[in-house]
């Protein structure tokens, strides 16, 4: 039988108004992650909100159950687990991802060193010729849980002082109380990318599987571009949120 015809066939009936898999796996998906964490979900309750089938509510929750969103046992039955709700049109640290004190995320260094006039990273964020460019890798990680690596190129002017230790690998908390730089702007792009193994070991990921890619070009107040970041997160624990207006 040609899929279609199932679709078809399976799209609505007296007990299945809303019962495709995939529509209500991305309700529910969506829903849970821009809800509260540790949330009961009731097969019942379910069956009634998503007017969906006993047999697509328990294969969807099995579905967000390989996916690490929801939790499943038999004392606790069905929670949703914790996710992460980042606010991209808000420009904060890390720490306050959105202006959110209640996410609590941390950087952990990995690495840092200079490497001098990068081209790429100079040609990226318009930079003077005699400026370097220092390389800050790190974990993100909320309550020692590893959500992704963050990759920062900070650009640094010839008279800047010399970084010893890294004890603040935020991007904008490093300008702002190392170089004295205001940050003003950012320009943000997201993508998608696959874990290879060095990054699947440090997250906790199979190799390939699906990951959040984000670029971020932090600007100070005169319009030079000070710093870029690249973030690969995982998709499992974080999703993004913004707000658009209509011009008048």
């Amino acid at each position: 039988m040609r899929p279609e015809t199932v679709y078809q066939r399976n799209r609505r009936t007296p007990d299945r108004l809303n019962n495709s898999l995939r529509r209500n796996y991305d309700l529910l998906r969506s829903t849970l992650q821009n809800g509260p964490a540790d949330l009961s979900l009731a097969e019942g309750d379910l069956i009634d909100a998503l007017s969906a089938s006993r047999n697509t509510v328990r294969a969807v929750l099995q579905q967000l159950a390989r996916d690490g969103l929801v939790t499943r046992s038999p004392k606790r039955g069905t929670r949703s687990a914790k996710s992460l709700m980042l606010r991209i049109n808000n420009l904060s640290p890390v720490a306050e991802f959105g202006g959110d004190t209640t996410i609590d995320t941390q950087l952990k260094t990995l690495e840092y060193r200079t490497l001098g006039s990068l081209r790429i990273v100079g040609e990226r964020l318009k930079l003077p010729p005699d400026w370097t460019v220092l390389m800050v890798e790190s974990l993100l990680l909320q309550e020692l849980q590893p959500l992704g690596i963050v990759v920062c190129y900070l650009a640094q002017q010839p008279d800047a002082p010399h970084a010893a230790d890294i004890s603040e690998p935020d991007p904008i908390l490093y300008l702002e109380h190392h170089l004295n730089v205001r940050v003003a702007r950012s320009r943000t792009t997201i993508g998608a990318i696959a874990a290879d193994e060095q990054c699947a070991a440090l997250i906790g990921l199979e190799v390939g599987a699906p990951m959040l890619f984000l670029e971020d070009i932090l600007e100070d107040d005169t319009g030079q571009a000070r710093a870029l970041s690249q973030f690969r997160m995982r998709s499992d624990r974080i999703a993004f949120t913004a707000c658009a207006r209509r011009p008048a």
